[in-house]
C-alpha cells in the first residue's frame, strides 16, 4: 500500500477568484405542465402569462447584474462566460420568443466566448423539431433530455408527462435539429427497478448514441411526493446491494461502449464532458438568475428568494432578488474542493489545493491513510483518486474531510 504523500501545514489565506477565470451562467426556469414526485426544486406549475411576467423579470434582472454586483457587492472578476445553462423546472415551455429575449438580456451582460457552452433542459413532451429548430439557430448548442426513464410505468409512477416513445421522438427531433451534443438524465433505484430492466435501460440510451450521459440514483427528499408514498408503504425502492449492482452496471456497460465516466453520475464521450457542470465541481464561480437560484463569485455565494411571487416583486422594484449571502473561510472552499473534486476521475491535485487554498492536510493525515487501507481511496504524489469501492461509498469518504 502506497504511503500517503502530504504537504506540511502552511498558513491559511483569503483566496480570491483568479482573473483569468470564465465565469458559467445559469438561469432557472421554475414553470412544470406535472410536478414529479421525487422532485425538490423551486417549481409552479406553467401558466403562460405568468411565465411571461417571469421573463420580463430575468430580463431585468440580468440586466442590474452590474448594479447588483456593485451594491452588495459581489467580487466577480471577469464577465466573460463560457458556458450558459438554463435550467429548470422545464425551461422547454420556453418560447423560441421567449429564449431569444432571454439570451440577448444574457449577451448585453457578459461575453460569452465564441465557442460556449449553451444548455437548455428539455422535457421531451415538448421536444417539437420546430421548437428544437429555433432553439439551435438562436445558438443553443446542447440539450439535456429529462427521460429519466425509457419504461413507462416507471414514468407513470414518478408522474412524468410522457412515455418512451415521447423520448426516442425527441432525440430523434433533436438531431434533425441539428444538435450534435446530446445529453440523457436517467434515474436507477426507482421503485421496482430490477437489475434487468435498468440493463434495458441503459441498452434503450445507448441505441440513440448520445454524446453525454446523466445517470443518478434516486435520491429521496424530504417533503416529496415520492417520500410521503414511502413512508406510508405504499412504495419501497431498491436496497443498498441492489443500488450497488445498478451503479457497478452502469460502470460496465457504459466503459465497454467507449463512454468516460469523468463523475460519480456523469458519463460522456471523448471531448464531450459537461463544461457547465465542471464549474460546480472544480470550484469555479458562476452568476444565476432566477427564483431560488444560487450563484458563487469564488469566495462567496448568494441566493434568491426562492418565493416567486416574492422574487418577481423584488425584480421589478429593485431589480434584484438577491435573500441571503455566506462568505466562505478558506477552510471551508478547500474541504468543498476536496469533496466535489473527489468525485471527478481525475480527482483533486494537492499542488492545486495548497496554491489556491493554503490547504492543510496534516490533520487529515490518519483519516487518508485509513482510507486507503479500506481501498476506499488512491493517494500519489501529488493526487488524491475515489476508488471504484470509493465511488460506491462516497458519502463516507467525504465525512472524513467534513
Amino acid at each position: 500500500m502506497t504511503t500517503a504523500v502530504l504537504p506540511s501545514p502552511p498558513q491559511l489565506s483569503r483566496v480570491a477568484p483568479e482573473s483569468d477565470t470564465l465565469l458559467g451562467v445559469y438561469i432557472h426556469f421554475p414553470f412544470c405542465t406535472t410536478k414529479c414526485t421525487y422532485c425538490a426544486f423551486v417549481t409552479r406549475s406553467y401558466v403562460a402569462d405568468l411565465a411571461e411576467r417571469y421573463v420580463g423579470a430575468l430580463e431585468t434582472e440580468l440586466q442590474c447584474f452590474p448594479t447588483t454586483c456593485a451594491t452588495l457587492p459581489l467580487n466577480f472578476a471577469t464577465r466573460r462566460a463560457d458556458t450558459l445553462y438554463i435550467g429548470g423546472g422545464t425551461p422547454s415551455r420556453l418560447t423560441p420568443h421567449q429564449l431569444e429575449r432571454l439570451l440577448k438580456a444574457c449577451r448585453a451582460v457578459f461575453d460569452l466566448t465564441p465557442d460556449a457552452e449553451i444548455t437548455v433542459e428539455v422535457n421531451p413532451g415538448d421536444a417539437t423539431y420546430e421548437r428544437l429548430a429555433a432553439y439551435r439557430a438562436l445558438g443553443v448548442n446542447r440539450l439535456s433530455l429529462g427521460v429519466q426513464s425509457f419504461f413507462d410505468p416507471d414514468l407513470v409512477l414518478t408522474g412524468r408527462d410522457h412515455d418512451a416513445n415521447a423520448a426516442r421522438q425527441a432525440f430523434q427531433a433533436a438531431r434533425r435539429a441539428g444538435f450534435d451534443n446530446l445529453s440523457l438524465d436517467l434515474i436507477a433505484g426507482l421503485p421496482g427497478q430490477t437489475g434487468v430492466t435498468w440493463r434495458a435501460n441503459l441498452s434503450e440510451a445507448l441505441a440513440l448514441m448520445p454524446e453525454h450521459l446523466s445517470l443518478y440514483l434516486l435520491e429521496v427528499k424530504a417533503h416529496t411526493t415520492l417520500a410521503r408514498q414511502l413512508a406510508a408503504g405504499r412504495l419501497t425502492v431498491p436496497d443498498d446491494d441492489l443500488a450497488a449492482e445498478l451503479y457497478l452496471t452502469t460502470l460496465d456497460v457504459l466503459t465497454q461502449a467507449g463512454f468516460e465516466t469523468y463523475e460519480i453520475s456523469n458519463f460522456a464521450r471523448p471531448g464531450y464532458r459537461a463544461r457547465h457542470n465542471l464549474k460546480y465541481w472544480t470550484d469555479m464561480p458562476y452568476a444565476a438568475f432566477g427564483v431560488g437560484a444560487h450563484g458563487y463569485d469564488g469566495s462567496e455565494r448568494y441566493w434568491n428568494d426562492d418565493r416567486l411571487e416574492n422574487y418577481l416583486l423584488q425584480v421589478e422594484q429593485t431589480g434584484s432578488a438577491v435573500a441571503g449571502r455566506t462568505q466562505r473561510t478558506p477552510q471551508e472552499r478547500w474541504q468543498e474542493a476536496v469533496i466535489l473534486g473527489l468525485r471527478l476521475s481525475d480527482g483533486v491535485s494537492l499542488q492545486v489545493l495548497r496554491k489556491r487554498y493554503g490547504v492543510d492536510l496534516h490533520d487529515y493525515r490518519a483519516a487518508i491513510s485509513e482510507l486507503q487501507v479500506t481501498g476506499l481511496l488512491t493517494v500519489t504524489s501529488d493526487r488524491l483518486y475515489l476508488t471504484p469501492r470509493g465511488r460506491l461509498l462516497s458519502n463516507e469518504v467525504f465525512l472524513a474531510f467534513s
